[in-house]
């Protein structure tokens, strides 16, 4: 696959500034507006060129990115043109900025009601691909997912390297599903949509969490399916919410919790608890303090009195004897 040096520029209007990411069968640069200067965005190149003679696959593919390219939510990378040049398609997506989840995973110290806000953020953006029937069109892993400044979880974007190997020239294939291995249930590997439902989603997020608390990556895990009690690998998670991501990335589709709404709830109910639980300690932790303080200004007080009856002995036995 051909790759674009720097100052390529594609439909007389991205200039390539440098390159993001390599990928099979993609490459991710980032690239400037030369219309409207200090704008830039990702650009993907990928390589469809099995199909690229096929109009009946190409208008289905356009289809595709004509339809995702309306959706409007400030959660997802929006996709902002799409076209074919040089023997490539060519899609270009807003950038949005943050760290990604991958980087802060392996690079900080987690807690669990950082945990818990990232496993609800996922959550809300889960529900409404899912309602708007988008979800398909989102690969749900680390390396797809940043945080900003503020703490927001975003999506990067759809992810547009896959979306060709499931588009035909027939349509978009039904019972295909994209996805990581490692993040995705067994159930999304049957190619039966029948067997998707709320938690397939809700096993993604829990194996995304279970991550956070574990840094146990799934590459690393013999079985992709087997996931040890994550307590049991993360001292500070606590046993109600090692249980509930226990439950929730069963293998079994009728062991797990079932909906979004009864997921949400738990969550919620486990985040009120340690917030209290920190709450509670706090003032303790403040008495404490204040305690050493007041230690702390005791002796000082004693030392100086000692201090100054020294220098009465002192000046005593100099002067006055």
């Amino acid at each position: 696959m051909e790759k674009f040096p720097i100052g390529t520029v594609f439909n007389n209007r991205y200039k390539i500034v440098a390159t993001y990411k390599i990928e099979s069968g993609c490459i991710i640069y980032r690239a400037e507006d030369i219309r409207f200067i200090g704008s830039t965005w990702f650009l993907y190149q990928i390589d469809i060129s099995e199909n690229l003679n096929s109009h009946s696959y190409i208008n289905n593919l356009f289809s595709v990115f004509s339809f995702l390219s309306k959706v409007i939510y400030d959660k997802v990378g929006k996709i902002v043109d799409y076209f074919l040049e040089r023997g490539y398609l060519i899609v270009v997506c807003e950038e949005l900025h943050g760290t990604l989840l991958s980087e802060i995973i392996y690079s900080s110290n987690p807690t669990v009601i950082k945990g818990i806000k990232l496993a609800l953020q996922l959550l809300e953006i889960v529900k409404f691909l899912y309602e708007k029937n988008i979800i398909n069109f989102i690969d749900l892993n680390p390396e797809n997912i940043i945080v900003d400044k503020q703490g927001v979880v975003k999506i990067i974007s759809f992810s547009i390297p896959k979306i060709p190997a499931i588009v035909t020239e027939k349509g978009v294939e039904e019972n295909k599903y994209i996805g990581t291995f490692g993040y995705v249930p067994p159930e999304m590997l049957d190619d039966d949509k029948n067997t998707i439902n709320q938690s397939s989603y809700i096993y993604i997020i829990s194996a995304i969490v279970y991550e956070y608390f574990t840094k146990l990556s799934p590459y690393y895990r013999e079985d992709p399916f087997f996931f040890p009690p994550p307590s049991s690998l993360s001292p500070i998670i606590p046993n109600q919410l090692s249980s509930l991501l226990e439950k929730c990335l069963s293998y079994n589709q009728n062991n797990r919790i079932k909906t979004f709404k009864e997921f949400e709830k738990k969550l919620q109910s486990i985040l009120k608890y340690e917030t209290e639980y920190e709450e509670s300690i706090r003032p303790n932790l403040f008495l404490n303090i204040l305690k050493n303080k007041a230690f702390f200004v005791i002796a000082i007080i004693i030392f100086i009195q000692l201090l100054f009856f020294v220098i009465l002995l002192i000046y005593y036995f100099l002067f006055l004897l």
